[in-house]
C-alpha cells in the first residue's frame, strides 16, 4: 500500500475513529472513494495493471497485452542528481519499452503546475537516457495529465509538443505532453453516450457511486480490475485515514489562506454594500432630476470612479486568490467576477 508517509508519521495522522466512521459513511451512501484524490489513484494505478494497460495503450499506440507483460513501474520518488537539488515526488513512472511514461492526477490548477509536470518528465527523461554508459536519445518521454480542473478549449484531451508556433516546425518527436479533461468523460457517461473501453476507462476515475463503476466496468477485465481496487482501498482503514488527514489539513489551508486576505474581502463586503447604497440614491435622485441634475452628474461621476477602484480592488484580490490555489469557482463566488475576466488574470 502506498501512501506516501511513513509508517511513523502514520501513526500520528491516522484517526482510526474518524476512519471507521467515514468508512461507515461510504457504505451506507453506497459510495467509494474518489479515484481522483491522490492517495487512490496512486494505489490504483500501481496494482491494477490491466486497468493501467487499457489507458496506456491508447496513447503508445501498443497493444495492451503488450503493455502488460511489459510494464515496469519505477520508484514515485525521482533521484536527485546533487545535493542542492530538492527531491521530486511525482504521481506514476512507468517504462513500456522505449517510452517513459509520468501519469499525474491534477485535482487543481496552480500557478506552476505545468512547468512542475514538464520537470518531472524531463527528469524522468533524462535518467532513462543515461542510463547506459552513453547517451540514448531514443527514449520518448510522456506526461499525461488527468485535470479535474480545465483550463483549455472543448476537446477531450489535448496534446502538446515542442514546436515553432511560426511555421509549425516540430523540435523534438520525443516529448510529448498529453491533458485530459476528466468531467467531460463523466459527463458522456451521464448523458448516456455510448464509450469505448478507454473512456470507460477514463470515466471509472471520476466516479463515486458503488452502482456507476459497477455498470462501467461490466464486461472489461481490466475494468472490473480497477473497480475491485477502489472497493478494497475504500475500506482500508489505512488508506481512508491519510484521505481524510489530507482532505482535512486541505481545508485548514483553505481557511488560512482566506484569513490571509480576510481584510480584504472585507474591504469588499463593504465596497458592494456601498455601491448599493449609492445606486438606491442615485435612483431616488433621478425621480427628482429637476430638482438636481447638477448633484446628480456629480454622483454619477463619484460612484463610476469608486466602482472603477472597487472593480480594481476585486481584480487585485482575485489575482492574490489565484497565487494561492483558489478555484476558479470559489473566487467567482468571494468576488463575484465573471469567469472570463478570472481566466484572463492567469
Amino acid at each position: 500500500m502506498y501512501t506516501g508517509y511513513s509508517e511513523e508519521f502514520l501513526e500520528k495522522i491516522i484517526n482510526l475513529k474518524e476512519a471507521i466512521k467515514l468508512r461507515d459513511e461510504l457504505i451506507r451512501k453506497g459510495e467509494v472513494l474518489p479515484a481522483t484524490q491522490d492517495i487512490v489513484f496512486k494505489n490504483l494505478m500501481i496494482n491494477s495493471h490491466l486497468f493501467l494497460s487499457i489507458i496506456l495503450e491508447h496513447f503508445l499506440g501498443i497493444d495492451k497485452e503488450i503493455i502488460r507483460k511489459n510494464m515496469h513501474l519505477e520508484n514515485t520518488e525521482l533521484p536527485v542528481s546533487n545535493a542542492k537539488e530538492k527531491k521530486k515526488v511525482t504521481d506514476i513512472i512507468v517504462r513500456v519499452e522505449r517510452n517513459v511514461v509520468n501519469l499525474e492526477m491534477n485535482a487543481s490548477y496552480y500557478e506552476g503546475l505545468i512547468n512542475r509536470n514538464i520537470d518531472y518528465i524531463l527528469k524522468g527523461k533524462t535518467e532513462a537516457n543515461f542510463s547506459g554508459e552513453n547517451y540514448d536519445d531514443g527514449y520518448i518521454g510522456i506526461q499525461i495529465n488527468f485535470d479535474l480542473d480545465w483550463q483549455y478549449d472543448d476537446r477531450d484531451i489535448i496534446k502538446f509538443v515542442l514546436m515553432d508556433p511560426e511555421r509549425g516546425i516540430i523540435l523534438s518527436e520525443n516529448l510529448i505532453i498529453y491533458n485530459i479533461d476528466l468531467l467531460k468523460f463523466r459527463e458522456k457517461y451521464y448523458n448516456n453516450d455510448e464509450l469505448s473501453e478507454f473512456e470507460r476507462a477514463i470515466t471509472l476515475l471520476t466516479l463515486t457511486k458503488r452502482e456507476d463503476i459497477e455498470k462501467i466496468s461490466e464486461g472489461v477485465e481490466g475494468l472490473m480490475e480497477a473497480k475491485e481496487e477502489i472497493k478494497k482501498l475504500s475500506n482500508n482503514l489505512g488508506i481512508i485515514g491519510v484521505y481524510d488527514y489530507e482532505k482535512h489539513k486541505e481545508w485548514e489551508w483553505k481557511q488560512k489562506a482566506k484569513e490571509s486576505v480576510k481584510d480584504e474581502l472585507e474591504e469588499i463586503k463593504e465596497g458592494r454594500k456601498f455601491i448599493e447604497e449609492e445606486s438606491r440614491a442615485l435612483e431616488e435622485g433621478q425621480k427628482s432630476l429637476e430638482e438636481g441634475q447638477k448633484s446628480l452628474e456629480e454622483g454619477q461621476k463619484s460612484l463610476e470612479e469608486k466602482s472603477k477602484a472597487f472593480e480594481e480592488q476585486l481584480v487585485s484580490t482575485a489575482k492574490k486568490l489565484l497565487d494561492i490555489d483558489f478555484s476558479i469557482e470559489e473566487i467567482m463566488n468571494i468576488t463575484g467576477l465573471s469567469r472570463e475576466k478570472i481566466e484572463s488574470l492567469k
